[in-house]
């Protein structure tokens, strides 16, 4: 594993007021082309929305064997000031790359999302300002928007994924494989607890975290941005998270 640094930069001008610090982490397996600077437009929206937050954006590179490149990476770093690379070489999983880029987190808050903002850069800052009203996870709740642009696989998966976490694992979140998710200190020392590698962290997560009755959780509703692309899961995938969901299950 490598982290690459980034040099020294020079925050602009509208960033010399900073009250707040938020660590944005971001996995990312082989990524379309022109992806690098989707992200820092995305980037430099998110910031223009809160010019009070100094925005860290923490990427963590889950062994991509396409269009993630050391010319990439300093793309990227030329174009968000301080931005922190974790280069795995090899693909270990969503979960394992995002408490990758959590456990390196030095800010009081944390949003992960997907590299390619899929809900907006909207949607991080109303998770970040949860947080900020005293919220210890912020969860992103898709609603019939997103089920409705599914392809038809991804659609049945979905609503199976949904019944089995409410009526097998009785989440305290309705939706929780939405991948937009917030936390503090609290919630991100349940965050860091987790194990399972693969997609269903986040399931793990909520469980976790509704177990815990000190925390406050709380969800906010989100919708897909024009043109998003869905992955495939391959038969494979599908019964290695089936027998992460197992797992949860026997520890509930």
């Amino acid at each position: 594993m490598q982290l690459v640094t980034s040099k020294l930069t020079t925050h602009p001008v509208f960033l010399n007021n900073l009250t707040h610090h938020l660590d944005l982490v971001i996995p990312c397996c082989n990524p379309p082309e022109g992806w690098v600077m989707q992200m820092v437009t995305d980037y430099w929206e998110l910031q223009e929305m809160m010019p009070e937050t100094d925005i860290q954006l923490i990427l963590v590179n889950d062994g991509s064997i396409r269009n993630v490149t050391n010319a990439h990476f300093r793309q990227l770093q030329e174009g968000i000031p301080g931005v922190r690379i974790i280069n795995h070489p090899v693909n270990r999983g969503k979960g394992y790359a995002v408490r990758l880029g959590v456990a390196i987190a030095t800010g009081d808050y944390q949003v992960c999302t997907d590299f390619d903002f899929p809900f907006g850069v909207k949607a991080v800052k109303q998770a970040f300002e949860q947080l900020l009203h005293g919220s210890d996870v912020v969860a992103g709740i898709r609603g019939e928007q997103y089920v409705k642009l599914l392809p038809r696989k991804r659609k049945v998966i979905t609503m199976v994924n949904r019944l089995m976490n409410r009526y097998l694992l009785h989440l305290p979140v309705a939706d929780a494989q939405a991948g937009l998710k917030g936390f503090n200190d609290k919630g991100r020392r349940e965050f860091l607890s987790t194990r399972i590698n693969g997609f269903l962290y986040d399931s793990e997560f909520v469980h976790r975290a509704g177990k815990n009755k000190s925390l406050k959780i709380r969800t906010i509703p989100i919708m897909c941005r024009p043109g998003i692309c869905f992955s495939e899961f391959k038969s494979k995938v599908l019964l290695r998270e089936f027998i992460n969901f197992i797992g949860i299950f026997m520890v509930s």
